[in-house]
C-alpha cells in the first residue's frame, strides 16, 4: 500500500524563491525550484495565483526533501 501525506505549501515572507512545506509532524523550508521538481508545474501554478497549495504525497516524493 502506497501511504500519503498531506502537504501544504506557503511562501516563505518577503521571498520569491522560497517556501515552507507544512507536513502533520513538522515544516520544511526549501527552494521553490526544489519542490516544481517533485510536486510539479501545476501545484506551482496553484502557489503562484493563490499563495498556497497544497496536495498528497508519497514517502518518495517527501524524502526529496530530506
Amino acid at each position: 500500500m502506497n501511504e500519503t501525506q498531506q502537504v501544504e505549501c506557503v511562501w516563505v515572507p518577503g521571498t520569491s524563491d522560497r517556501v515552507r512545506l507544512r507536513l502533520a509532524n513538522h515544516v520544511i523550508e526549501c527552494r521553490l525550484s526544489l519542490v516544481a521538481k517533485v510536486f510539479g508545474r501545476q501545484f506551482v501554478d496553484d502557489l503562484y495565483l493563490r499563495g498556497r497549495a497544497s496536495c498528497s504525497s508519497s514517502k518518495q516524493q517527501l524524502a526529496m526533501f530530506a
